[in-house]
């Protein structure tokens, strides 16, 4: 009985520790398991609030995601050019353009919605120079 209870308990334990932020990470290859860790910052991230302390350390940079072309979502592509040079920009942790499965894809997307929230706080206090 007691080796019973403690079977059901490891078993619990193992399956917890496979499951990070509702996302079964048990189902992931290594290599999306890996991805994903890598973003799941933005679970509990405010982008609103994130850019006003930015904003209060004097850090006007936008929030771009790395991939092949760099794009800063949220900033009109008339704009591109001059907010790069003139507000500056830092990469996503997290970002990349190599998608390793859906889950791994969900948290891209969630990444650019929470970029272009961001970068449409800071490109005001920016480019208001």
């Amino acid at each position: 009985m007691k080796s019973t209870i403690l079977l059901l308990l490891l078993a619990l334990v193992f399956t917890a520790c496979q499951e990070v932020e509702g996302i079964d990470m048990s189902q992931l290859s290594a290599e999306e398991k890996k991805a994903v860790e890598s973003l799941l910052w933005l679970k509990d991230a405010d982008p609103n609030k994130r850019a006003v302390q930015a904003l209060e350390k004097g850090d006007k940079r936008l929030m771009a995601m790395a991939s092949r072309a760099t794009t800063l979502p949220g900033i009109e592509p008339a704009l591109l050019s001059k907010a790069k040079s003139i507000c500056g920009i830092r990469y996503l942790e997290g970002s990349t353009d190599t998608v390793y499965g859906q889950t791994h894809l969900k948290l891209i997307q969630h990444a650019s919605e929470y970029a272009a929230a961001y970068n449409r706080i800071v490109i005001e206090k920016c480019m208001d120079r």
